[in-house]
């Protein structure tokens, strides 16, 4: 009897301590490393997914910030001079990239410090906002059906960021969110859970994308019907549309497009479609973090690369 008593405190002892060391790494993965909550998703059958409206968080140390429209951009206000800007994960910069180290970002920061001149040669009175409509593996397809569910919000220019393949990357409908670790549909239960999941997800595990409901033959068209249709919605509105063609660390190191990327350069010349090729301004294949998505430093270039055009393409826009 004697001895069954001694062995409770004992066990006691265990489980305090074995509690003590889950919360430890619980505080120590949520505060010290960054886990505990991520951005969250939901699917549409117009273009597919997007980002939540109404997210402020920290991953990773970075601040992840969506608006109530759901751009990742600050919160919408009156009397401003707005561009949309619509592009895949290397626009968003995912959980990777802070809010004040993207492109979209830090090109208004520089319209704010040093405001764009209107064709009188007047600083511009209405803060330029330049409105960041992104998310992983969009293509412009997603991005232009997007804008015809959501509008175009008063956007006096648009610009879209893509690369080389999404010449010919067509939207698909395969039901991902909640079904795929890329793209949750909820908050994780605790830092320990998350952290888990994301290891597993990432080292341990593939995805199978045929076997995800709604998963069906892809569809074969020639290019991404978005190219089109941004071009002639523009048009027809007289809205100044400019591309920035991303080019991968493979292209940049080779100094020329892959077959996708130069039939893309093509479709640019036929559609008549102002564009900045991401290999002729300064390309540098150290500032990316793979061979897809740039780091900070990367995001500054394509800032650097933008900002001459933005600024006559604001000025010619302006009233």
């Amino acid at each position: 009897m004697s001895r069954k008593k001694k062995k409770y405190p004992r066990l006691l002892k265990i489980a305090v301590f074995a509690a003590g060391l889950l919360i430890a790494a619980e505080l120590l993965l949520r505060f010290a490393v960054g886990f505990g909550e991520h951005p969250v998703y939901y699917s549409s059958g117009d273009y597919a997914y997007a980002l939540r409206p109404d997210q402020d968080l920290r991953r990773f140390g970075n601040r992840f910030f969506i608006n109530e429209a759901g751009m990742r951009s600050a919160p919408l206000d009156t009397g401003e001079f707005r561009i949309l800007k619509f592009g895949d994960s290397v626009l968003n910069g995912g959980v990777a990239t802070d809010q004040d180290g993207l492109v979209s970002s830090l090109s208004e920061k520089r319209f704010a410090e040093r405001p764009p001149l209107d064709p009188s040669g007047n600083p511009l009175p209405e803060k330029v906002r330049m409105l960041n409509v992104s998310a992983g593996s969009w293509g412009p397809d997603n991005a232009f059906a997007w804008m015809q569910a959501h509008g175009d919000f008063d956007a006096r220019a648009i610009v879209l960021v893509f690369s080389s393949h999404d010449f010919r990357d067509i939207m698909t409908f395969e039901e991902v969110v909640g079904n795929v670790p890329f793209y949750p549909e909820s908050q994780p239960f605790t830092a320990l859970t998350d952290a888990v999941t994301w290891t597993v997800s990432r080292y341990f595990t593939t995805v199978n994308w045929n076997d995800l409901p709604g998963a069906g033959v892809r569809p074969q068209d020639t290019f991404n019907p978005g190219w089109e249709k941004f071009t002639y919605y523009c048009r027809n509105r007289d809205i100044p549309l400019l591309v920035y063609h991303h080019p991968t660390r493979s292209e940049c190191e080779a100094g020329e497009w892959n077959e996708e990327g130069t039939s893309l350069q093509s479709l640019f010349a036929e559609l008549g479609v102002a564009v900045i090729s991401g290999l002729e301004v300064p390309c540098n294949a150290s500032a990316y973090r793979d061979d897809i998505h740039p780091d900070e430093a990367g995001q500054a270039l394509i800032a650097d690369a933008l900002e001459p055009a933005l600024r006559r393409l604001i000025r010619d826009a302006a009233p």
